[in-house]
Order: C-alpha cells, then structure tokens, then sequence
C-alpha cells in the first residue's frame, strides 16, 4: 500500500487556476455593471438637458438654452423643434460601455409655450 503525501502531482495548481478565472470574471462582470450604471445615468442627464432646454426655449430665454447646450458633456447632441403648441427638445449621449460598446443614450422633452411667446 502506497501512502501518498501532499497532492497528486496533476492537481497541483488547480486552485491557484480557478481562483485566477474567479477573480477575471468578477473583474470584467464589476467593469460592465459599472458602464451599465454609467449608461443610466447619462439617460437621467440627457433627458434632464433635454427637459430644461425645451422649458428654457418654451419661456422665450434662448441665452439660457444655449447655456445648458455649453453644459452638455462631450459629443452630446441637441435638436430642437418649434411646434405649434410648444418646444421639442431631443438631446443624445454617446456612453462608450466597457466590453460591451458605444451606445447612445437619448432624452425627449416637450415643453408648452409660456404666454405671450411663440412659434
């Protein structure tokens, strides 16, 4: 009978393998539960930009407007639409999610004229 000391001579390093896989994964799965937290919070900040504009454009005050299209962050978009009731503002952010790619994320607001101002 063969007593054997230690471990087998095909296990050795095992452990150490699936703990190294364990700690990857985790790493890459906290990486994308990061960037799909960034992607909603640049989808609250987009249609926030939007709603002020719209609201900003709506009561007449086009300096305004243009100052929270300053404030807008890098590679935002903005598009405004006069209609016959109000204001349409769309503003749209790029958000670069890691592993997963580019999305863009998009806010709509509509906002009534104020009175006195119009189309």
């Amino acid at each position: 009978m063969m007593w054997s000391r230690g471990p087998r001579r095909g296990v050795r390093g095992v452990v150490t393998v699936e703990i190294a896989v364990g700690i990857v994964s985790v790493t890459m799965l906290t990486a994308c539960l990061a960037g799909v937290s960034l992607l909603g919070i640049a989808q609250a900040s987009a249609v926030e930009a939007g709603a002020q504009i719209a609201r900003q454009l709506a009561r007449g005050d086009a300096e305004a407007a243009a100052e929270v299209r300053l404030r807008l962050p890098e590679g935002a978009r903005s598009h405004v639409q006069s209609e016959a009731g109000g204001v349409r503002a769309t503003v749209s952010v790029p958000v670069d999610v890691p592993l997963l790619g580019l999305f863009v994320a998009t806010g709509d607001a509509w906002a009534a004229y104020e009175p006195g101002v119009g189309p």
